[in-house]
C-alpha cells in the first residue's frame, strides 16, 4: 500500500502565491512535498521557504527537505555559490578540465555541507530530508574522459591502493568512486538524522549500474551497485527515478522499480519512486499515470512527481506535452490510490 504521495516543489520566492499552489497541491491527492532549497534559497530567501513549509504543514502535508545544488546534489543550477568561492573544491576531470559539482573526496567541502545541514535542519525543522542524486560529474566523453582527479582523489586513491590514481578508467577506479560516494553519504546522511532531519531519503539514478544503456558503460556517474547504499544504517527510504517516457521502453523502468522494491525490502527500507512529469512528448501524458499506477502495483511504498505542473516554467524540461493534462493525470493517479 502507497503511504506517501509526493509532488516536488521549486517554489517561490513571492509568499503571495504560496497558499493557492499549496491549497491546490493538498487537493491532488498528495500527502507531501519535497521542497528544494538550493544554495541561492539558502542565502537569500529563507523566510519564502519557511513560509511554504507552514502552508503546507497547515494542510496536513509533510515536508521533505531538497538540498538541491548544495555542491554535489541533483542539479549545478543556479550555480553552487561555494563553488563559486572555492573552486579547488571542484571535481577536475582526467583531461584538467573543471566541473560543477563539488567533490566527495574534498575534505573542505564535506566539512562545510555538514555545517549548512544543521544549520537549514535547525532553521526549517523538515520531517525529512531528501538526498538528491549525489553523483561524479558525467561526460559525453565518458569513459575517456571522467571525474574525479583532483588532489583529494589521487591522495584518498593512493592511501587506498598504495599506488597512482590512473588517468584512464579501470576497476580499481570504478570501485573508489563508488565507495567514495558511499562514504560520503553514510557521514552526511547520519549528520542529518543526528540533528533532527526526520526521515532520510536517499534518491539514486538508475542509469549504467549494468551497462544496460546503449551509449555508456557501467559506471559513468559513480555508482555501479546499489545494495551498498541501500544498506545505509541511517538510511529510511531507498528511492529512484527511472524515467522512461521520452527516451525508454517501458521495461526500463518496471526492472528499476522491481529491482529498487526488492532491495529495500530486503534491508527493512521502504521504497520511493519517482516518475516524470517533465520531459513528456505530445501525446505521452498519459504514461505520466500508467507509471504511478504501475510503480504502486509493483509494490512502491512512496511514490513521487517532478514536479509540481510539469514545470512549465522550464525550457530544458518541455517537449511539447500538454502541462495541464500531465497534471490531471497525476491527480488522477494520486486520488485513486
Amino acid at each position: 500500500m502507497v503511504s506517501d504521495k509526493s509532488v516536488a516543489y521549486l517554489g517561490c520566492i513571492d509568499p503571495h502565491h504560496i497558499e493557492g499552489d499549496m491549497d491546490e497541491i493538498a487537493a491532488s491527492g498528495c500527502t507531501s512535498i519535497v521542497l528544494t532549497v538550493n544554495e541561492s534559497d539558502w542565502n537569500y530567501y529563507r523566510k519564502a521557504r519557511k513560509a511554504i513549509i507552514e502552508a503546507a504543514r497547515a494542510r496536513g502535508l509533510k515536508v521533505y527537505l531538497n538540498m538541491h545544488g548544495f555542491g554535489i546534489f541533483a542539479s549545478s543550477w543556479p550555480s553552487s555559490s561555494y563553488l563559486l568561492e572555492r573552486p579547488e573544491a571542484c571535481q577536475l576531470f582526467n583531461t584538467g578540465r573543471r566541473t560543477t559539482l563539488a567533490c566527495p573526496n574534498h575534505e573542505g567541502f564535506s566539512a562545510w555541507l555538514k555545517d549548512r545541514i544543521k544549520e537549514v535542519v535547525e532553521e526549517f525543522g523538515p520531517d525529512g530530508m531528501f538526498w538528491d542524486e549525489p553523483r561524479f560529474q558525467d561526460s559525453e566523453g565518458w569513459p575517456q574522459e571522467w571525474a574525479c582527479r583532483c588532489e583529494s582523489c589521487r591522495r584518498a586513491f593512493e592511501t587506498k591502493y598504495g599506488k597512482p590514481l590512473p588517468e584512464e578508467v579501470s576497476p580499481e577506479v570504478l570501485e573508489f568512486r563508488q565507495e567514495s560516494l558511499l562514504r560520503f553519504l553514510k557521514e552526511v546522511i547520519k549528520v542529518g538524522k543526528e540533528v533532527g532531519g526526520g526521515e532520510s531519503v536517499l534518491c539514486l539514478m538508475p542509469w549504467d549500474r549494468t551497462g544496460r544503456e546503449p551509449k555508456l558503460s557501467p559506471g559513468w556517474y559513480g555508482v555501479v551497485d546499489w545494495e551498498p547504499f541501500v544498506e545505509i544504517p541511517e538510511l529510511d527510504v531507498f528511492s529512484t527515478d527511472p524515467y522512461w517516457i521520452h527516451c525508454q521502453p517501458f521495461e526500463y523502468f518496471e526492472s528499476n522499480v522491481k529491482e529498487a522494491v526488492r532491495l529495500a525490502g530486503r534491508y527493512g527500507k521502504k521504497c520511493q519512486i519517482w516518475v516524470q512529469a517533465v520531459w513528456i512528448p505530445p501525446g505521452k501524458e498519459a504514461e505520466v499515470r500508467r507509471s504511478l499506477l504501475a510503480a504502486a502495483e509493483m509494490g512502491a511504498d512512496m511514490l513521487a512527481v517532478w514536479s509540481f505542473r510539469g514545470e512549465p516554467g522550464s525550457h530544458v524540461l518541455d517537449l511539447g506535452g500538454d502541462t495541464e493534462l500531465i497534471w490531471e493525470m497525476v491527480k488522477e493517479a494520486y486520488r485513486s490510490l
